[in-house]
């Protein structure tokens, strides 16, 4: 086979598998089945011990991206990878005393991946103007990754090695997806939305509260004079309340945290596949 009939096949051969591969995510982009990447850019927020009013006062940016699968006109499945940073600080409850006098505070980043069921209130066919957009609901499963931390002496320390509660727990967890949206094909291939999701996770740790004070102030502690200022930090705005045996959080109820944003997303438009053992 001669330079020039080589470079030919390869194009050829090259052009046909790339063809292929593009098969692989439209094979069932009909009858108003189609797949679609995207991203969404929004906000993160938590609720927990130290949020139980769900104030809205500590919101931080989010985002991610993700893969929809529209399985027929009322139903979708989805798989995304997102961000957030949540946090709060006890002294943001102003009408809460006990806040005011526990004086805890955190942050923590947020990466998750998930996989939700859409699904849909309305016929949603793009490409028909009649049919171009749906309010919806969602739910599935996410696994989420989270590392409190707290400022102490001008520095982020992470709280989860320090053991403020005397124990140390995972710092991964699942969580629920609970929410809804609205969407809106403004063209065959381009879809624009709004989608607002709480996080019912499974731990009650993501803010590093959770049950009791330990005897951390008056026995020595292996983690040091972090864990021990960390672990109760109502002398710096009055008298301790840290006593070994005290409520510091509600071991009753988890964590949560919420994604809210506007969404894009591009639907892959459908190749009709070769025949592979044709000839050139």
């Amino acid at each position: 086979m001669g330079n020039r009939s080589v470079v030919y096949y390869l194009k050829k051969t090259g052009m046909s598998t790339s063809i292929l591969i593009l098969c692989l995510f439209s094979f069932m982009n009909a009858h108003g089945q189609a797949l679609e990447v995207g991203g969404w850019l929004g906000t993160s927020n938590y609720f927990g011990d130290l949020n139980r009013t769900m104030s809205f006062e500590y919101t931080r940016p989010g985002g991610g991206f993700f893969v929809r699968y529209n399985l027929d006109y009322r139903f979708s499945v989805k798989g995304g990878l997102n961000y957030g940073r949540v946090g709060f600080e006890d002294q943001m409850q102003e009408d809460y005393a006990y806040h005011q006098a526990r004086n805890l505070s955190f942050r923590s980043d947020v990466f998750e991946i998930t996989g939700q069921i859409e699904f849909n209130f309305l016929k949603f066919v793009k490409g028909d103007r009649q049919h171009s957009f749906t309010p919806y609901l969602l739910t599935g499963i996410s696994l989420f990754t989270f590392n409190p931390e707290a400022k102490y002496q001008g520095e982020w320390v992470d709280l989860q090695r320090l053991a403020t509660e005397g124990k140390r727990y995972p710092t991964v967890s699942g969580a629920v997806p609970i929410g809804g949206g609205f969407k809106y094909a403004i063209t065959d291939e381009w879809t624009i939305g709004v989608e607002g999701g709480l996080r019912k996770t499974f731990t009650d740790f993501l803010d590093d509260v959770s049950d009791e004070y330990e005897n951390i102030r008056t026995t020595a502690n292996p983690k040091g004079e972090q864990a021990k200022e960390l672990a109760d930090r109502s002398d710096e705005v009055g008298e301790p309340i840290g006593k070994k045996g005290k409520q510091r959080g509600n071991v009753l109820t988890n964590d949560e945290y919420l994604f809210v944003g506007f969404t894009l997303s591009y639907t892959l438009r459908q190749v009709r596949c070769p025949n592979p053992s044709a000839k050139y």
